[in-house]
């Protein structure tokens, strides 16, 4: 721990002390929807005084990034707590876990030094080995026979190998080139064969490690397995080189020249175990104390970049709306829990265990906030039928905030879980969200080289902080608890089988399909006669309509039909209900859209009248 770097100043706030006591009053003895001079307050002060940009930039040049279990996660955490403290909130760190080993990231470079040196842009893995300091090495490219394979055998020692980045088709054709005019000869047996050999022989020569291509797009992006056992770490270097900068090393070797890359990769193991933390803070409820509205992030990341975009935009709108309600000293009827949470990359693991410690204040859990989608505007949440009122009521405010980023709220068949730490309350029958936002430009940050401070918009992120704000108060204000009623949304159907476009590339053992006796390369062609030529609608055609699925498939060259049948499923009954409500939501949304038409239309004959 590093005190000195565990804390930052916060500015004293800008308030008018006899109008806060006003306002204190209010919010702790007026229903909600008499409190309008506390919302008008935080709108306010939130356009006038925002600091979340404050928070994501210490996040990002101070702390950035934050693997899980990193000393510089701790001391983001440690930031984090006394940051909540200094807000007026009652906080603390709670241990969730430990790893076995750390990993610790350094500097890093590569380059080409032969036949002209030029820099390269690479990344490697976490919990991956490093190169204890630069290796240089001839670049030789996986050989594509034995016959390669024998001849490369002397250049192998110390060399960096370039492994093919190959799509299906491409290793078919590998395949085939392998199994040549034998009929008889299986040529995925073949390429294993010669994958083996080709590993056998790096070993035995003592290779500098291995380099393979990033996607085409130049992205680079970071990942990693924790689970490593600290009396066998990994010793193998594997390195991704940018796509666009792969290439060009592979035309060069293809064009005759001995190519030589240096690699220098500082990578390092700390040994564990390593405590594992989340922050969590209360601002205490005045008549429901016991009772939790939840706003979350996670405050770990990847460590390719500063981690700003993944997560430390759904950090620092957790810590702003902290700030904004705590700063203004209002006191809502039920308590507001702000929790960040570390392990989520590695599988939502904090929040996994946060759900476990805290099993017995899961039913007064009203709702569960997590915002954990990028930079760009909140723009909306879905709600079911029966939150639906007291979603209409809370985000009212929201909606009139700004005109140029509309919110809106949408009615769906019930809550789903997904890749974040909502999901943990979801699988608990907590109503857990993930807010709605626009993806735009996402999947250039998201865990790639790119996500740095720069790319979170102030007034985006200024205007996602508010809407945390005004909503985390505006549940903890409702007279009741979120309404659960029909809350899990049917699980979709599942064949058991991996798509490619509508072609099956794998079929899972035990599940329907296979007991159907599909195959690997079957093609959907339809679903209940409507034609499926993509994933997208493979997927689409399936939740629709009744239990039992009739399908046309094209294997080899001849058609088969083929049955699915989900009625033994226990989400049916649900499912059906699902389409009952989607078909009642339809006509709604029909008869409202024919009121305004001749609303409309009234309107225009009134004006000529005129």
């Amino acid at each position: 721990m590093h005190p000195a770097r565990a804390q930052i100043p916060v500015p004293a706030m800008k308030r008018r002390l006899g109008c806060l006591v006003g306002l204190t009053l209010l919010a702790a003895h007026l229903p909600a929807a008499a409190q309008s001079p506390a919302l008008d307050e935080v709108r306010r002060v939130a356009g006038e005084d925002n600091r979340v940009q404050d928070h994501l930039r210490v996040l990002t040049r101070r702390y950035g990034p934050r693997l899980t279990g990193s000393e510089v996660l701790y001391d983001a955490q440690v930031w984090a707590l006394e940051t909540f403290r200094s807000f007026g909130l009652e906080a603390r760190l709670e241990r969730w876990g430990e790893f076995p080993v750390g990993f610790h990231r350094g500097p890093s470079s590569a380059r080409v030094t032969a036949p002209a040196e030029r820099e390269l842009e690479c990344i490697t893995r976490c919990w991956s080995a490093g190169t204890l300091g630069p290796v240089e090495g001839r670049a030789v490219v996986t050989p594509r026979n034995h016959e390669e394979l024998e001849a490369l055998r002397a250049d192998l020692p110390g060399a960096w190998i370039l492994g093919r980045r190959l799509g299906r088709d491409e290793r078919r054709a590998w395949e085939r080139e392998l199994a040549g005019d034998d009929e008889g000869a299986d040529g995925t047996r073949l390429l294993e064969e010669l994958e083996e050999a080709f590993d056998a022989a790096c070993e035995e020569a003592g290779i500098a490690g291995r380099v393979r291509s990033g996607p085409a797009d130049g992205l680079l992006v970071t990942g990693g397995n924790h689970r490593v056992d600290p009396d066998d770490l990994p010793e193998e270097v594997s390195i991704t080189l940018r796509g666009d900068q792969f290439r060009e090393v592979m035309e060069d070797i293809e064009a005759g020249h001995e190519v030589r890359l240096e690699f220098d990769i500082d990578n390092r193991f700390v040994p564990g175990p390593i405590d594992l933390y989340n922050v969590i803070a209360d601002l205490e409820g005045t008549e429901f104390p016991d009772e939790y509205v939840i706003v979350q992030a996670h405050i770990d990341s990847w460590d390719g970049a500063q981690g700003a975009c993944d997560n430390g935009t759904g950090t620092s709108t957790t810590l702003e709306a902290a700030r904004l309600l705590a700063g203004l000293g209002l006191r809502p009827r039920r308590t507001i829990r702000f929790i960040l949470y570390g392990g989520e990359e590695q599988g939502l693991l904090g929040s996994a265990a946060y759900v476990e410690q805290h099993a017995e204040e899961l039913e007064r859990v009203s709702i569960v906030l997590n915002h954990d989608n990028g930079p760009n505007p909140l723009k909306g949440i879905s709600a079911t039928e029966a939150m639906l009122a007291d979603f209409e009521r809370v985000f009212a405010p929201v909606k009139e905030l700004d005109s140029e980023r509309p919110f809106e709220v949408l009615e769906g068949d019930g809550i789903r879980g997904g890749a974040s730490d909502h999901a943990s309350f979801v699988n608990k029958g907590v109503p857990g969200f993930h807010w709605i936002q626009n993806q735009e430009g996402y999947r250039h940050v998201h865990h790639t080289q790119h996500d740095t401070f720069e790319y979170a918009d102030a007034d985006d992120q200024a205007f996602n902080a508010t809407v945390v704000a005004l909503s985390a108060w505006g549940f903890a204000q409702l007279d009741g608890l979120v309404d659960r009623t029909n809350m899990r949304a049917p699980q979709p159907r599942r064949m058991g089988i991996q798509l490619d476009g509508n072609r099956v590339a794998r079929v899972t053992p035990g599940m329907r399909a296979a007991e159907a006796g599909w195959k690997v390369d079957d093609v959907i062609l339809s679903i209940d006669g409507v034609e499926t030529t993509s994933r997208g609608k493979v997927v689409r055609e399936l939740q629709q309509g009744g239990p039992s699925k009739s399908f046309v498939l094209r294997r080899g060259e001849e058609e088969v039909a083929s049955t699915l049948d989900y009625s033994d499923d226990p989400d049916e009954p649900r499912r059906k209900e699902a389409a009952v409500e989607r078909g009642r939501r339809r006509e709604r949304r029909a008869r409202e859209r024919a009121e305004r038409r001749r609303g409309q239309a009234g309107d225009e004959e009134g004006s000529e009248d005129g």
